[in-house]
């Protein structure tokens, strides 16, 4: 059994997919790890870019499914069927410095009140930036803007969806939460279910290191132009839900 599952869903993800996958599997700690594949019925050529990588590596799971039940659907299906002791998300677009997953996992082992490791993510505004473009020598050869996220506290939290968009977390939180809601929010059910374990006395953690570079791709669920309306009023939801 590998210790981290890293649950990925792919919809119309070719343009980005090669270059995850390089991500990926650069990881320091790769081989302890399951990642874990669906394809949400994208209309893309997702299997024959993932086929190579299924050949060269066991520890990679893909699953072609027929219908799309949504991102959160996807993450629910994969955790249902996954045993490790810990979870992350990882998407397509992005990536991830090659040391992040370990460092999660370091903060995860070695602080047991710790239920949910984050940390600092840079921002790039094209597709396919990885890490070695805006590093030399391990230091930021451009001024890098990061995504908004501070040091844990529940007030924040109600405020901010501070984990964002790669955390890792004690799947044993499942046991007690539940699962991620499917339906209800497009783009806002972790940060609801991380106040759902917050509220009630969960602990997390900011890692005071850049490991992340996020795509503010304007394609995005959370971030295509379009889709504002709908994620602001989630947003406002979320927000009353836990007021007090």
């Amino acid at each position: 059994m590998k210790k981290v599952t890293i649950l990925t869903s792919l919809y119309k993800a070719s343009a980005y997919l090669d270059g995850f996958l390089e991500n990926m599997t650069e990881q320091t700690m790769f081989n302890d790890c399951l990642l874990y594949l669906i394809d949400a019925n994208s209309p893309e050529n997702e299997h024959e870019i993932v086929k190579p990588y299924l050949e060269k590596y066991d520890n990679i799971k893909y699953e072609k499914i027929t219908e799309d039940p949504g991102v959160y659907g996807c993450w629910n299906k994969m955790i249902k069927s996954s045993e490790s002791q810990y979870i992350t998300n990882a998407n397509v677009d992005d990536r991830l410095f090659p040391s992040c997953i370990e460092k999660h996992v370091e903060t995860l082992d070695n602080q047991s009140d710790i239920d949910v490791a984050y940390c600092y993510n840079a921002i790039v505004h094209e597709k396919n930036i990885s890490y070695k473009d805006i590093t030399e020598n391990g230091v930021f050869n451009c001024d890098v803007q990061l995504f908004p996220t501070e040091s844990y506290s529940l007030n924040a939290l109600k405020q901010y969806n501070l984990p964002h968009n790669h955390p890792m977390w004690r799947r044993s939180l499942h046991e007690k939460w539940g699962y991620f809601e499917e339906g209800k929010y497009v783009s806002g059910s972790d940060w609801d279910f991380w106040l759902r374990c917050g509220c009630d006395g969960v602990k997390m953690k900011l890692i005071q290191n850049v490991l992340g570079v996020y795509y503010k791709n304007p394609e995005g669920i959370s971030t295509k132009e379009e889709n504002m309306e709908r994620n602001l009023q989630e947003v406002r939801e979320i927000r009353e839900k836990y007021a007090n």
